[in-house]
């Protein structure tokens, strides 16, 4: 059932946080305003709106002070009472509140109990009922149940409804319990002592005096002890399946434990016998309810729950993604350190201006092409009509043909084309990069030529958004704060950085400045220069790719917004899987956490835009999930070009796109098959012939192509014609002419394909 936190902030008419999770059941955590819900399965709408509104209705009538209370003051009010008694009182004001909800109540509770969450219903015999369970099967099930009650029932049954506060709740508790006790003596549940270890050591005074704090299902436990200094500081959490949020972060680790420490002790049941002894009775229909609650969730075949993931909030969103301005101000700071060095580079732009000439000149390939498709577009969609006014060249024939008037032909409008382009800065990019970053640059002067509105970012990890400083006065790693920014299943970002290298929103001298330090890293021969004129939050790292899918989401969605964008085309470029996705996980929320499957792989929940989303994995099958909602939601036509190092890297790729492609078991082809020897030889002779390999509807992309590293991408063609003899015939000179023009085009690889694709 697909979560809706806005309904539920409306309902609790506060900006309450909603938080989901894999959580056992439902909680409100009165003192921070939290509240946490499950990934209820779909028992329906009613179900989900009953479950909603019963926990905004503590969240709305539940006091601070109402879960807090030690034992001894809530004496003589056992907890499953409470629980019975307040759920009444909170359901009618909030059913008071909202009347919409008192049809999804009826029905949702009518639904539970059909599906035994009271237990059997079936004959029941109410001479062996207790009160507090007649109380509650007819406070949640009303005109759904007859229950017989005799007067003093019937009296205790309209204070359970009428009250308005939670010291009344208790005191009604109190008088149920003493009801029961005189006249239903033989059906007390007696005290239930819990096994003990034979090795526990013996109570003492000070045990005595210890407190167990009450541990009502839908309320979390408030801190009481103060938090340290550097308690707030510290994550607080971990990532999911990693070691103490070394992945997220790179906190003080001595405060994480003293933080785990002091939930692990708050947690602790108190070992006097007196005290676990001081429940007297429980509500029978409200154990069984709170025992089946866990089958309320969704869980997988084996069990446990699939893990559920957040996604990510605006706030890291603005963190990972470097606007171009900030961008060119790192760079400066980071060249103003390595100044001797950086003098090599600074006396390129006379260079730079000609090789802008020149790819101006390249370009018209990829223009001449998106023009003549574009076109065709609008001829194959022209409309032709009569237009009301005679044509006077066929009035002479009005005695025999009645079609005399002038006709109209109306072309096709063309849509306003959009681009938003990836692309992988991991290390292994580092060897291709020279010649990713020429194809590059001429895309982005094909966009200017036909008026394309475009943005193009790089993804790497090393976001210094994300890192801990070091405190050399002190010697010590201070955490950082945006850290707090990510709540329990809040998506890791795995110090994702998105810079905006290019864009065609960028001024004219903006723009010139971000091709000059394009075609800089293009032409440093080294790693160690790439680094020494980038900012640090664009220099190589890992490849953070379903990260970057995540983020994409919202940036492809203003830009369609901002541009009045109808044919958005989003393209992908990278030489390898993704990083596996990891959720961060919250060590204070760990009593509520239910059990999940997997800890580095499985299916994994994701919120993207308010949309719930199912992944297959959290490696290369999440990949496709996220961009075939891409295109589902926005309506994109998804471009991925795969850089291989080598044939083996090449072929791999391939019987992967062929592998996705198939429909059925019969459409498989063996590795190791003479079959798919034969398709190797095919896309040989395909990529000789256009310098990659083309793989339809693969992998998530509607195009997806496989291209070598190396010259392939060098957009210089040799000029054959140096090379002809004096005395070379008209035929020789023609075909060499023919050769090197079908050089120039072959060679910009993602440039003439991109033309015929976003036409």
């Amino acid at each position: 059932m697909e979560q809706n936190k806005t309904l539920v902030k409306l309902l609790a008419k506060e900006n309450i946080t909603i938080q989901h999770g894999n959580y056992n059941t439902a909680w409100f955590d009165i003192k921070n305003r939290t509240l946490g819900l499950p990934m209820w399965a779909d028992n329906g709408k009613d179900v989900y709106d009953l479950l909603c509104g019963h926990e905004v209705g503590h969240a709305l009538y539940t006091p601070f002070e109402g879960w807090h209370d030690s034992p001894e003051k809530l004496k003589g009010a056992p907890r499953s009472y409470i629980n019975v008694v307040e759920d009444a009182r909170i359901e009618r004001k909030v059913r008071n509140e909202y009347p919409g909800l008192v049809g999804p109540f009826l029905r949702g509770y009518k639904k539970l109990a059909d599906d035994e969450f009271f237990g059997d219903l079936e004959d029941l015999d109410f001479d062996n009922i207790k009160l507090i369970d007649k109380i509650n099967l007819k406070a949640k099930l009303g005109s759904g149940i007859d229950v017989p009650f005799n007067s003093e029932e019937k009296a205790f049954f309209d204070r359970a409804m009428t009250n308005e506060t939670f010291a009344e709740v208790v005191e009604l508790c109190k008088e149920i319990l003493a009801y029961t006790k005189e006249n239903q003596s033989e059906l007390l549940e007696p005290p239930k002592m819990p096994e003990l270890p034979e090795d526990m050591p013996p109570f003492s005074d000070e045990q005595e005096d210890e407190q167990q704090p009450p541990q009502g299902h839908d309320d979390m436990e408030a801190q009481e002890s103060e938090e340290t200094e550097s308690e707030e500081q510290s994550q607080g959490g971990a990532e999911e399946g990693e070691d103490d949020a070394k992945q997220e972060s790179n906190g003080d680790d001595d405060s994480e434990e003293k933080g785990e420490e002091d939930t692990s002790s708050k947690s602790e049941v108190s070992a006097n016998p007196e005290e676990i002894q001081s429940e007297e009775d429980v509500s029978i229909t409200d154990e069984i309810f709170r025992d089946k609650e866990c089958g309320l969730v969704q869980t997988s075949s084996d069990g446990t729950q699939t893990l559920h993931c957040n996604g990510t909030t605006k706030d890291i969103i603005d963190l990972c993604v470097i606007d171009h301005k900030r961008l060119a101000k790192e760079r400066l700071e980071q060249q103003a350190k390595w100044k001797d060095e950086v003098v090599q580079f600074e006396n390129t732009k006379d260079d730079f201006d000609q090789y802008l000439k020149t790819s101006r000149k390249n370009v018209n390939y990829a223009v001449k092409e998106f023009e003549m498709r574009k076109a065709a577009h609008q001829w194959q969609r022209a409309t032709t009509a009569k237009s009301g006014s005679l044509d006077v060249n066929k009035v002479h024939s009005y005695k025999y043909n009645e079609d005399i008037f002038a006709r109209v032909t109306s072309l096709a409008d063309s849509k306003n084309h959009g681009m938003i382009m990836l692309i992988d800065y991991s290390g292994s990019m580092s060897y291709s990069m020279p010649g990713v970053l020429d194809q590059l640059m001429h895309l982005v002067q094909f966009c200017k030529a036909i008026n394309i509105p475009f943005e193009v970012y790089a993804f790497t990890t090393g976001n210094t958004a994300f890192q801990d400083t070091y405190d050399k006065e002190n010697d010590r790693m201070i955490s950082n704060p945006n850290l707090k920014l990510f709540k329990d299943a809040s998506l890791s970002m795995d110090n994702l950085s998105m810079p905006l290298l290019v864009s065609s929103d960028l001024k004219k001298a903006e723009f010139k400045v971000a091709m000059h330090n394009l075609y800089i890293k293009m032409n440093s021969t080294y790693y160690y220069d790439s680094e020494i004129i980038a900012s640090k939050n664009e220099q190589y790292g890992s490849t953070p790719l379903n990260q970057a899918l995540v983020v994409s989401h919202t940036l492809i969605k203003k830009f369609k917004a901002k541009h009045n964008i109808e044919k958005m085309n989003f393209v992908c470029l990278s030489d390898g899987d993704t990083n596996t996705m990891h959720v961060y996980h919250d060590r204070k929320l760990q009593d509520k956490k239910a059990d999940i499957k997997g800890t580095y792989s499985g299916q994994m929940n994701i919120v993207l835009d308010g949309k719930l989303v199912s992944l297959e994995d959290r490696g290369k099958r999440a990949t496709k999930n996220l961009l075939e909602n891409i295109k589902k939601r926005y309506n994109t036509t998804n471009l991925g070009f795969f850089m291989a190092d080598d044939n083996r890297h090449f072929h791999n790729r391939i019987y992967s796109a062929m592998s996705d492609q198939q429909k059925n078991d019969n459409d498989f082809i063996d590795f190791y098959s003479e079959e798919w020897d034969k398709v190797k030889k095919e896309n040989q002779s395909e990529y000789r012939k256009n310098k990659c390999v083309v793989k339809e509807n693969a992998l998530g992309y509607d195009e997806f192509y496989v291209i070598k590293n190396g010259k392939t991408l060098n957009t210089d063609a040799d000029n054959l014609l140096d090379d002809l003899q004096d005395d070379a015939s008209k035929g020789v000179i023609g075909n060499a002419f023919k050769k090197m023009s079908k050089s120039k085009k072959t060679n910009k690889v993602l440039l003439t394909r991109f033309g015929k694709a976003v036409a």
